[in-house]
C-alpha cells in the first residue's frame, strides 16, 4: 500500500487522538487546579472541611444525573446528522437537548435551593445548607453547557470543551479560595465559609457557560454539513436523544452508587473480621482518600478523553454505512488505550507509595494502628499496597470507558448498563467474601480488580457480538502487554535504586516530597524509555498507530525500513 493511501487511512485516526489530547491537556490542568485548590482549602476549614464536602457530594450526585448522558447523546446524534449532510438536523437537536435539560437542571437547582436543610440534616452536616444553596444554581448552568459541549463534540471539535471547563476549573480555585480567605479574615461563621468557598463553582459554571454560549455564536469554525435538507421531527429527535441519554445516565449512577455501596460494605465487613471501628475507620479513609483517586487520576486524564472523541468518529461512520471504517477506528481506540494504560499501572504498581508521599505527604498517616492479628500497620503503608493492587485494574477500567463510549457510538447504551449491573454484583459478593478474609482492607481493591475485568470481558463480547467487530483478544493486548511485563522489571530495579541511592548519598528520608518528586521523575523517565523500546522489540505498536504520533509518517517510514513495525493493512468499504 502506498504512503500516500496509508496516510489517508490513518487521518481519522489522527483526529481523534488529537482531539483526545486536548481534552486530556484541560484535563490535566483541572487536576492540578484542584488538588492546589483543595490542599490551603482544607488547612483553612481544618476540621469543619466535612461542610463544604457534603454540600459539594449532593451537587456532585445531582451533576452526575442531570449531565452524565446528555453530552454523549448530543455528540453521537450531531454526528450521524452532520455526517448525513443534515446541518439543520444537528443545530435542532442542540436546541432541544439544551431546552430539556436546561429545563431539568432548573428543576434540580430550585429543589436544592428549597430542601437544602432537610438535605443537610440527613447528611448530618446541618451547618452544610447555605453553602449548598449557593451551589445550587451551577446545576442549571452545568446542564446548559454540557449540550453545547456534546453539539462541538459531534463536530469533533473538542476546544470549547477543553477551554469551559478550565475556566471553571479556575474560578472555582480564584474566587472559592480568595472568598473563603476574606470571609475568615472577617471572622465570618463556618456555614458562610464553607459557602464563599464553594461559591467559585457557582461562579466557574456561570463563565463557562457564557463561553460556550458565545462560541456557538460567533466561531467562524462551526462549519456544518448541510447538503441534506431533511429534518427529523422533533418528537423523534427527543426520543433519540432519551436512547442514549438514559441508559448512560443509568450506568453513570450505578458506578456512583457503588461508591456509596463501598462506605456501607467495607467498614462493617472490617469490624466483622475483627477490627475495631477505630481501625477500619482510619482504614477505609486511607483507603477511599488516598489510594483511590490517584488511581482515578491516569485512566480519567489520559484515557477518558480517547472514549469522548472516538464515540463521534465512529458514529458518523456508521451513519453512512461505512462499517469498515468504524471497525477499524474501533480496534485502534482499544488498543491506543492499552498501550496508554499498561505503562499507567506498571507506574503506580512500582512507585505508588511515592505517589501518595509526593501529595498527599506522609505526616497524617504514620501513626501505627494495632490489627486484630497483633501486627501493626501504617495507614501509608496500608494505602500504598491497595495502590499497587488497584494498579492492575487501570488496564480494566480503561478498557471499560473505551468500550462503553464505543457500544454507545454503535447504539447500543443499554449494554454497558447490562454490563456494570453484573460487575457491582460481583463487586458485592467479592467485598463481602474478601474483607472478611485474612486480606482485610486490601480485599477492597481486589474487589475493584475483579468487578472491573468482569465488566471489561463483558463489554468486549457485546461488542464482537452486536456490533460486529471481530475483537481477538491475543492481538490487541497479547504484544503489549509482554512489553510491560519487560518494562515493569526493569522500572522496579531502577525505582529501587533511586530509593536505595537517595538513603545513601542524602542520609535523609525517601518518603519527603522533594524526594518522592526526584525517585518518580528518574523512574517515570525509565519506565517510558523502556515500555517504548519493548514494544519496538516485541513489534507491539503497529504502523497506523505510529502515524497517529506527532511526526508520525516520517517515523513509521524509518521504522519500517528497519522492520520494527509491521505495514498497516488497507481499509476500504465494500
Amino acid at each position: 500500500m502506498s504512503n500516500e493511501i496509508k496516510e489517508s487511512a490513518a487521518k481519522n485516526g489522527k483526529s481523534f487522538l488529537r482531539e483526545a489530547v486536548v481534552l486530556t491537556i484541560a484535563n490535566f490542568a483541572v487536576k492540578i487546579i484542584g488538588v492546589v485548590f483543595k490542599i490551603p482549602l482544607t488547612n483553612i476549614l481544618g476540621d469543619s472541611i466535612g461542610v463544604f464536602t457534603a454540600a459539594y457530594s449532593i451537587y456532585a450526585m445531582l451533576f452526575m444525573l442531570s449531565t452524565s448522558g446528555l453530552p454523549v447523546a448530543v455528540s453521537k446524534l450531531v454526528a450521524a446528522s452532520n455526517e448525513k449532510g443534515r446541518g439543520n438536523e444537528a443545530k435542532r437537536i442542540t436546541l432541544l437537548a439544551t431546552i430539556i435539560f436546561g429545563i431539568l437542571g432548573l428543576l434540580f437547582t430550585v429543589a436544592l435551593i428549597i430542601f437544602a436543610p432537610d438535605i443537610a440534616r440527613l447528611t448530618n452536616h446541618t451547618e452544610s445548607a447555605l453553602a449548598m444553596r449557593v451551589i445550587a444554581p451551577s446545576l442549571f448552568f452545568i446542564c446548559v453547557c454540557s449540550a453545547i459541549r456534546g453539539h462541538f463534540q459531534g463536530l469533533r471539535n473538542m476546544n470549547p470543551t477543553a477551554v469551559s471547563q478550565f475556566i471553571e476549573a479556575f474560578f472555582k480555585f480564584a474566587v472559592g479560595l480568595g472568598a473563603v480567605i476574606y470571609a475568615k479574615n472577617h471572622g465570618a461563621d463556618i456555614p458562610l465559609q464553607a459557602a464563599c468557598a464553594i461559591s467559585g463553582v457557582t461562579v466557574g459554571s456561570v463563565l463557562g457557560t457564557l463561553f460556550t454560549l458565545l462560541y456557538l455564536k460567533f466561531s467562524k469554525k462551526t462549519v456544518l454539513n448541510d447538503t441534506d435538507k431533511g429534518v427529523e421531527r422533533d418528537k423523534k429527535l427527543l426520543k433519540l436523544i432519551m436512547v442514549v441519554a438514559l441508559p448512560v445516565t443509568f450506568t453513570a449512577a450505578t458506578l456512583y452508587f457503588s461508591q456509596f455501596l463501598d462506605t456501607l460494605i467495607i467498614v462493617n465487613c472490617l469490624v466483622d473480621s475483627g477490627e475495631s471501628v477505630e481501625v477500619a475507620q482510619t482504614l477505609f479513609s486511607a483507603y477511599t482518600g488516598l489510594s483511590v483517586p490517584i488511581y482515578d487520576l491516569f485512566p480519567s486524564t489520559l484515557v477518558f478523553p480517547i472514549g469522548i472523541s472516538i464515540l463521534p468518529a465512529v458514529s458518523g461512520a456508521l451513519a453512512v454505512k461505512k462499517l469498515r471504517t468504524a471497525g477499524n477506528l474501533t480496534t485502534q481506540a482499544i488498543r491506543i488505550s492499552a498501550i496508554i494504560a499498561i505503562p499507567c499501572g506498571i507506574f503506580l504498581f512500582v512507585a505508588g507509595r511515592s505517589c501518595i508521599s509526593l501529595i498527599y505527604g506522609v505526616k497524617n498517616w504514620s501513626e501505627a494502628l494495632n490489627m486484630a492479628n497483633g501486627t501493626q500497620l501504617l495507614p501509608i503503608d496500608a494505602a500504598a499496597n491497595s495502590l499497587a493492587v488497584l494498579a492492575f485494574a487501570v488496564f480494566f477500567i480503561s478498557a471499560v470507558s473505551i468500550c462503553n463510549a464505543l457500544l454507545n457510538a454503535y447504539g447500543k447504551a443499554h449494554l454497558p448498563f447490562i454490563a456494570v449491573l453484573v460487575g457491582i454484583a460481583v463487586l458485592v459478593v467479592s467485598e463481602v467474601l474478601l474483607l472478611r478474609s485474612p486480606i482485610g482492607i486490601y480485599g477492597a481493591p481486589a474487589s475493584s480488580l475483579i468487578c472491573y475485568f468482569a465488566v471489561m470481558l463483558l463489554d468486549v463480547w457485546f461488542i464482537r457480538k452486536y456490533c460486529g467487530v471481530k475483537l481477538k483478544i491475543q492481538g490487541l493486548f497479547g504484544r503489549p502487554l509482554l512489553g510491560g511485563a519487560v518494562s515493569g522489571i526493569i522500572t522496579y530495579f531502577v525505582y529501587k535504586g533511586c530509593v536505595s541511592a537517595w538513603q545513601t548519598f542524602f542520609a535523609s528520608s525517601w518518603d519527603s516530597r522533594l524526594a518522592s518528586f526526584v525517585i518518580l521523575l528518574v523512574t517515570g523517565v525509565a519506565m517510558v524509555v523502556s515500555y517504548a523500546a519493548a514494544l519496538l522489540v516485541f513489534r507491539g505498536i503497529k504502523e497506523d498507530e505510529v502515524r497517529l504520533l506527532p511526526f508520525g509518517n516520517w517515523l513509521a517510514a524509518r521504522l519500517l525500513r528497519l522492520g520494527w513495525i509491521k505495514p498497516a493493512e488497507e481499509v476500504t468499504e465494500d
